[in-house]
């Protein structure tokens, strides 16, 4: 049953765009430690660039921990072309993805869910600071240059969205650079936010 603070953030996230929005018992999201394990092996371009990507960003182990702390969560997705997520215009969906999952974590903050965090599909040095040398977080040269949208990467803590996604009754295609755009036109990014009133450990 959604109560009126779910409620509003239901409707904050309709407001941002998304295609879909689900609040969900975070029990429900299920974590992969090879999930995570694929980021480095066969590799993703953005690993070990960003804080909030594999190595740096905390290991599914500690994501499965954190997730005991949080009764609830918000799931959201933007269904995309395919074509969109075959080409570089990927990248400016996932800066979306960041920026919601960010606004409906201050939302949510400000509707009673004081430990919000939000959570989304991406590296965040590939998509914020593609053209910068080094993440300032790790060379230590200074704080995050996008705190206000940049976000753990879901895959990175080892989500299993393909999962989640048949959890609450989406459609989801695996997307790769085989994949024909008239078989499979659509695909879709997508995002967590975890609600609970106060920090974990927090009385």
């Amino acid at each position: 049953m959604v109560d009126n603070h779910e409620q509003q953030l239901l409707g904050r996230a309709t407001e941002l765009g998304v295609s879909d929005a689900r609040l969900i018992d975070a029990a429900r999201i299920r974590v992969e430690d090879d999930l995570a394990a694929i980021c480095k092996d066969p590799g993703c371009p953005g690993y070990g660039q960003g804080a909030n990507c594999p190595p740096h960003v905390m290991k599914p182990e500690a994501f499965r921990e954190l997730l005991r702390a949080y009764p609830r969560a918000l799931v959201f997705k933007f269904d995309v072309p395919t074509e969109v997520l075959l080409g570089d215009g990927r990248f400016e969906v996932s800066r979306i993805v960041h920026e919601t999952a960010a606004a409906l974590e201050r939302h949510a903050q400000t509707c009673g869910y004081a430990a919000a965090r939000g959570f989304a599909a991406g590296s965040c040095k590939r998509i914020f600071c593609s053209e910068e040398i080094d993440c300032r977080v790790l060379s230590g040269n200074g704080d995050c240059r996008h705190p206000e949208a940049a976000r753990p990467s879901i895959s990175g803590l080892g989500v299993n969205f393909f999962e989640l996604s048949r959890t609450v009754d989406w459609p989801i295609h695996k997307i790769t650079s085989e994949s024909n755009p008239e078989e499979v036109p659509m695909g879709l990014m997508a995002g967590i936010v975890l609600l609970a009133p106060a920090a974990p450990g927090t009385p």
